[in-house]
């Protein structure tokens, strides 16, 4: 494992390895005290990348978007229970939830349904739903950002709305 986080860390950007580290978490390949062990003597700023790690990320698209809008500062809860809901992606504020959506887990009529269901619900609780596909995160992340910059300056995320 060593070995394999030590090329990790020199072959990808600082971002990736942060979303190669939460993979392995959510899969429970590793704990948090394993990679520490693993890169105690790695470079500072290796090392310091696995504060940003969360082994609550359900997806790679997901921990882009936790660690992007943390670097710009902005709080960001990931897997926030909604009661009569369930666990939201990420939770910024109060009420502003930002789904992060791949094709293979949010197709098919079934999970369609599904997700207008709890969207449906989540408005109706005072929340607003930002829904975001993989390639609105991958290839068109400016646009995205710019839509949560937006939210977050008319307050959305604390559940006020500015014009």
């Amino acid at each position: 494992m060593t070995t394999a986080l030590r090329h990790a860390a020199r072959c990808v950007d600082p971002e990736g390895f942060v979303v190669l580290c939460d993979s392995a978490l959510q899969l429970r390949s590793v704990t948090s005290d394993d990679l520490v062990s693993a890169l105690h003597d790695a470079p500072r700023e290796v090392r310091d990348l696995l504060r940003r790690c969360d082994r609550r990320a359900q997806s790679g698209t997901e921990t882009m978007v936790r660690v992007r809008l943390r670097s710009r500062n902005i709080a960001v809860t990931p897997q926030h229970h909604v009661p009569g809901v369930g666990f939201v992606d990420l939770l910024i504020g109060d009420r502003l939830v930002v789904e992060v959506d791949s094709k293979s887990h949010h197709t098919g009529t079934e999970r369609y349904e599904a997700d207008r269901a709890r969207d449906r619900r989540l408005v109706q609780l005072g929340y607003v739903v930002l829904r975001l596909s993989y390639r609105q995160v991958v290839h068109e992340w400016a646009t995205s950002e710019e839509v949560i910059l937006d939210l977050i300056r008319r307050r959305a995320h604390r559940g006020e709305t500015l014009l």
